[in-house]
């Protein structure tokens, strides 16, 4: 056989990368965390929409949307899939500062948070309460859950 054997250590030398000693936040990594959440969350409600819209028995596309925020089961799958795409961002934002993955991957939230509620402001339809608590108070926990998933990644 000429196969080293896997219990021994390696005949050549074999160093660690030293870890860099530059720690300063990463106001880039932030930006492009939220700027990934901002726009994947709006090209998924784009695409939710125009699935939607494919053989709509409405009218108008303004009759259609109203609609839609009125329908519980529209609302949900929005909600969820802005999520995921905070948990994204939150990843992001993580993994391009390689260091203190929750702190920049909650600062990413905050940021898609403010910037997202001066875009798109909330509307006052039969479910703004609910969706107010449901999505907007798991904005930060879910950009928390992508930081976790960068630092995890990074260890693994």
């Amino acid at each position: 056989m000429t196969q080293q054997s896997p219990y021994r250590a390696p005949d050549s030398h074999v160093e660690d990368v030293p870890e860099s000693g530059d720690r300063r936040f990463r106001w880039v990594a932030v930006m492009i965390g939220a700027a990934v959440d901002l726009g994947a969350t709006t090209l998924t409600g784009i695409v939710l929409v125009v699935v939607l819209s494919i053989g709509s028995q409405y009218e108008s596309v303004q009759d259609m949307l109203a609609a839609l925020g009125r329908d519980w089961s529209f609302i949900m799958t929005s909600m969820l899939l802005g999520g995921a795409c905070t948990v994204l961002g939150g990843f992001t934002a993580g993994r391009l500062a390689r260091h203190s993955f929750l702190t920049h991957a909650l600062a990413a939230g905050l940021l898609s948070l403010v910037v997202g509620l001066l875009i798109f402001p909330p509307d006052d339809g039969p479910y703004a309460g609910i969706v107010a608590l449901l999505g907007y108070g798991s904005h930060l926990p879910r950009a928390a859950l992508g930081g976790r998933f960068a630092a995890r990644r990074r260890t693994a």
